[in-house]
């Protein structure tokens, strides 16, 4: 009865806030006219963006999440309204010290006060589901996240609701909301899991494990002992978010800038370092931060990238990963059929899925993605933006990919606008082919080197030293046996030159042409480069084998 009754409350305030700015939005001008009722309701004369900002911030809570989810997903929304939710990343209001005192009794049974040295009760970082103080222990400094009074009784209230909306969406097709069902189905997914900050920590952890061998990445380390259901304990990153980098730059900061031009900042550099840690943790790893919105990076000394906020990760499996790598390097050779192909291994199709669709919408979409001279295609929009078009029209033809790789999509999507925003001149789409064709290869390196792979080759080793040889020098002693033919002088075998010996140097260089070819992956361009050497090499080996056979016919 207490939560029907809660739910009902919280149903008229959402009316309460949507019918003020409705009335703000549609009479704007003409409320000067009745300035007591002007004062009452919100703002007037807001653009449709700011407006739609100002209703989530009102409503707080769960929708300020949506909001900000709803920042980082501009294959639903558009980019203006992605720029106006991002005001939501870290400008809510705080709740009161009490309530975080009453979130450490009842998740560890102490005050703040009684668990660490220090404990400053003003928070320096604010979000929807809770804030941040900061915490001294044993000469440590800590990053202390508590979540906000009641925030699982509220969430829960709203997703009742949301999954209401998502019900009368569909059974009365309201086709002017069909944008809401997909970011709505993924929100409620995913606050289940933001509400427990165990599970964070413990994707934290292994984060931080699998940067340890990245000096361009750091994760921040949990303290378990003060970690619980509700509080969150983690080393804290001395630095400047990216976030207050880009606001001290709009707003003319010159202390700001020069404090991160003398700590070693370089644009470029540091756009460099994101790309290459979220694509080593995702295709290393298969684990990686998918909520990189510039609050949750640190700008920290060398360019060094800080991350914090894991409520947000994704995890791909090896097969997931190889598609993708694959899927990158396809768009840049411009090989759309490979594209498809790719695409359509990381996602779910049913009976109302239009593959031949999605085939038909690529071929048209390829005329804005490239340049045609002469016979070779020319890059002309970044691998993010193409990546954009896909998921769009994935979701026109009813091809669903992976929720995680949604992520990985995503994210490599928030990359690109947060880096356009302080690197304006550096090309993300070059620079993450690049580096996907670096994985690639560094993962066809890691594949022949496993501990199966050695057994396979040991194996074909042994067969090969009994048998191969043997054969070879069968057939060269057969060679060279034969008579010459008519009218020709017959040719000595020159000494040293025996046939094993012959057989032996012509498949070491052939081996050596082989593992070049499989383990570096090179595309074909000519230049320094390893693709040249491989060439090289392969002449020389056909040099050796005519000159072999000659000596031998």
């Amino acid at each position: 009865m207490r939560t029907a009754l809660l739910n009902i409350r919280r149903l008229g305030w959402i009316a309460r806030v949507l019918a003020a700015h409705l009335v703000a939005h549609l009479w704007g001008a003409r409320l000067a006219r009745w300035p007591r009722l002007a004062r009452r309701l919100p703002a007037a004369g807001l653009p449709w963006p700011e407006r739609f900002r100002a209703v989530l911030e009102d409503l707080g809570g769960t929708f300020i999440k949506f909001g900000q989810m709803l920042a980082l997903q501009p294959d639903i929304v558009s980019f203006e309204l992605c720029d106006a939710l991002s005001n939501l990343l870290d400008r809510v209001a705080p709740f009161p010290y009490a309530a975080v005192e009453r979130a450490f009794v009842a998740e560890l049974g102490k005050n703040p006060s009684e668990i660490f040295d220090r404990f400053d009760p003003h928070p320096i970082a604010t979000a929807s589901i809770g804030q941040v103080h900061v915490a001294h222990l044993d000469g440590r400094k800590l990053a202390v996240k508590v979540q906000g009074p009641a925030v699982d009784v509220a969430f829960s209230g709203d997703i009742r609701l949301m999954s209401s909306a998502l019900w009368c969406i569909r059974h009365f097709h309201l086709r002017p909301l069909y944008w809401a069902i997909e970011p709505l189905t993924e929100f409620i997914a995913w606050t289940a899991e933001e509400l427990d900050y165990r599970i964070e920590a413990r994707y934290m952890e292994q984060l931080r494990i699998n940067s340890r061998d990245n000096p361009c990445e750091r994760v921040p380390e949990v303290l378990w002992s003060c970690t619980s259901r509700r509080t969150l304990v983690a080393e804290f990153f001395e630095g400047t978010t990216l976030l207050g980098y880009l606001r001290a730059r709009d707003a003319g900061d010159e202390m700001t800038l020069r404090r991160q031009e003398m700590a070693g900042f370089e644009p470029n550099q540091f756009a460099r370092n994101i790309i290459d840690n979220f694509l080593g943790d995702a295709f290393l790893h298969g684990m990686f931060h998918a909520d990189l919105h510039p609050a949750n990076l640190m700008i920290l000394p060398d360019n060094v990238v800080g991350y914090v906020d894991f409520g947000i990760t994704g995890v791909l499996s090896h097969y997931s990963r190889r598609h993708l790598v694959s899927l990158t390097l396809a768009y840049t050779s411009a090989d759309l059929d490979a594209m498809c192909d790719s695409f359509f291994k990381v996602a779910v199709m049913d009976a109302h899925s239009d593959p031949e669709g999605f085939r038909a919408g690529m071929a048209a979409l390829a005329g804005t993605w490239y340049d045609l001279q002469g016979r070779e295609r020319k890059l002309r929009k970044n691998f993010t933006l193409v990546m954009l078009d896909m998921l769009r029209l994935s979701r026109a033809t009813r091809i669903w990919p992976e929720q995680d790789v949604v992520k990985y999509i995503r994210s490599s999507i928030a990359i690109d606008g947060l880096i356009t925003r302080f690197a304006p001149g550096f090309d993300v789409g070059r620079y993450l082919a690049a580096a996907c064709n670096r994985h690639l290869g560094q993962e066809t390196r890691r594949r022949l080197v496993t501990y199966d792979r050695m057994v396979e080759w040991s194996t074909a080793a042994g067969s090969l030293a009994q048998d191969g040889g043997a054969r070879a020098v069968r057939m060269l002693d057969r060679l060279s046996s034969r008579e010459p033919p008519a009218g020709t002088a017959a040719r000595r075998r020159p000494a040293g030159a025996a046939p094993a010996v012959q057989a032996f140097r012509f498949a070491s260089v052939t081996l050596g042409v082989a593992v070049l070819v499989t383990v570096t992956g090179e595309p074909a361009a000519f230049g320094i480069n390893l693709f040249t050497a491989e060439i090289l090499i392969a002449a020389a080996a056909l040099a050796m084998f005519v000159k072999n056979l000659r000596r031998l016919v």
